[in-house]
């Protein structure tokens, strides 16, 4: 799995990118096939405070997920983009599993099933 960690409007200090990628390299065991990730973390000035952007493009066969989350400060950004794409992963391993269960010609059929026919 790649990883690769950008920074707009600063630059970013290396324990910072060492956290992204120690926090963000544990989705691998979520979806095992996660070709890259993409981290790109943004700050924003809106009013008088500063939001940190982090946002996620994470590289796999088929669709890519993106996620996207904002806080005060960078770790909590990168903490809740890691949880939602955890969510996400999860999500889309659900639904592949099930659809593999489906398609496959000698499954079980339960007995209710069974006894509507």
């Amino acid at each position: 799995m790649k990883f690769r960690v950008e920074s707009q409007g600063f630059k970013m200090s290396p324990s910072l990118r060492k956290f992204a990628r120690e926090k963000l390299g544990s989705l691998n065991s979520y979806y095992a096939e996660i070709q890259e990730i993409e981290v790109t973390l943004v700050m924003e000035v809106k009013g008088a405070r500063e939001v940190v952007n982090c946002i996620l493009n994470i590289r796999m066969p088929g669709r890519d997920a993106y996620v996207k989350s904002t806080a005060s400060i960078f770790e909590d950004a990168i903490l809740k983009a890691a949880e939602s794409a955890r969510r996400k992963l999860r999500k889309r391993k659900t639904q592949l599993e099930n659809a593999k269960r489906k398609a496959t010609p000698n499954r079980r059929v339960s007995a209710k099933k069974a006894s509507a026919k």
